[in-house]
């Protein structure tokens, strides 16, 4: 049976067994491979900011990258460069604890065997342990980032991010 349209792509329903399986037409093990790819790095990266191992931003990032999260306004800012990336991201965390919660990551389009925009939903967190009522210290924000991620050195990395503020405002955790 083949329907029309699901999620905006076609589909073909499978008999298996008693049930049925959706097959997407792009399927494949090397589409499914990608997406794994992908979702690991946009995983590695947040880990990698939490962890505060600056260092190993060059596994997830482009030597290029532009992270641009101006719209959150004084708790964001614009970087060009693994190297400016590195020293806004530790100054911006100092000694504080952080948390990124990637909640969601969608593969919108696969534009290119190589190069992918992606969708990530992230909940961060910024404590400082010395501050925990003020709110330019200690905070959360719901934010959308919505990057392009290219295959260098044979690994996915974030070339372009564009941040999102999803949420009214920043948070007061406490």
């Amino acid at each position: 049976m083949h329907l029309p349209s699901l999620f905006g792509c076609a589909v073909a329903l499978l008999p298996l067994g008693n049930s049925l399986a959706i097959q997407h037409p792009e399927s494949s093990a090397e589409t499914a491979s990608t997406y794994n790819a992908i979702i690991q790095a946009g995983y590695k990266t947040a880990y990698t900011l939490d962890t505060k191992n600056y260092e190993a931003l060059g596994e997830v990032m482009t030597t290029d990258v532009v992270y641009d999260s101006t719209a959150l306004g004084k708790y964001g800012g614009r970087s060009v460069g693994l190297d400016e990336v590195k020293t806004s991201v530790a100054a911006a965390f100092g000694d504080d604890l952080v948390e990124h919660i990637v909640t969601n990551i969608y593969i919108m389009e696969l534009q290119t065997p190589t190069k992918a925009r992606v969708i990530t939903y992230i909940t961060y967190s910024h404590w400082d342990p010395d501050a925990l009522s003020d709110i330019t210290k200690t905070y959360r924000i719901w934010y959308k980032c919505d990057d392009i991620w290219v295959v260098q050195n044979g690994d996915w990395k974030m070339q372009h991010s564009y941040v999102t503020n999803m949420g009214p405002g920043v948070e007061a955790p406490y």
